[in-house]
C-alpha cells in the first residue's frame, strides 16, 4: 500500500470521528426533541391510565383518589389545627403531661402526596372543561 492512498483513509478517519464528535444546530435541536418525547412517553401513558381509572364505575378503582384526598385532608388538619387546639385545651385543663402522648405527623411527606393530587385534580379539572368528563 502506498503512502499517498494511506493519508486519504487516515484523514477521512480522523474527520469522520470529529463529525460524529461535533454536531450541527439542527442535529442537536433534533437530539433534543427526541429526547424529549422519549422522557415524556411515560407520562402520556400514565395519564392515560388515570383517565381509564377515573372512567370506571367501580367505587373501588375510580374513587380511591378522593379517599387518599380526604385523608390528606384529615391528617394536615389535625397536623395544623387540631393538634395545637387539644394542646390548648390540655393546657388550659392542667393535663400538661398528655400533651407529649399526642402524636406528631411528618407533613413534608405528606406535602408530596397533596401535591400529586393537586396535579391529578388539574387533569380533572381539563376533563371537565373538554367534556369528557364522566357524568355521574
Amino acid at each position: 500500500m502506498s503512502f499517498n492512498k494511506l493519508i486519504p483513509d487516515i484523514a477521512g478517519s480522523i474527520m469522520s470521528g470529529l463529525d460524529s464528535l461535533f454536531t450541527s444546530d439542527e442535529e442537536r435541536l433534533k437530539a433534543h426533541k427526541k429526547t424529549l418525547e422519549t422522557l415524556n412517553q411515560p407520562h402520556i401513558i400514565q395519564a392515560l391510565t388515570t383517565l381509564e381509572e377515573a372512567r370506571h364505575p367501580s367505587i373501588f378503582v375510580s374513587g380511591w383518589r378522593p379517599g387518599l384526598g380526604w385523608l390528606c385532608v384529615g391528617l394536615l388538619t389535625y397536623a395544623w389545627i387540631l393538634r395545637d387546639l387539644i394542646i390548648i385545651a390540655l393546657s388550659l385543663a392542667n393535663r400538661t403531661d398528655v400533651v407529649e402522648m399526642l402524636p406528631t405527623i411528618d407533613t413534608s411527606e405528606l406535602m408530596t402526596l397533596v401535591f400529586t393530587l393537586l396535579g391529578l385534580g388539574g387533569i380533572r379539572t381539563m376533563e371537565k372543561i373538554k367534556g369528557v368528563a364522566r357524568q355521574r
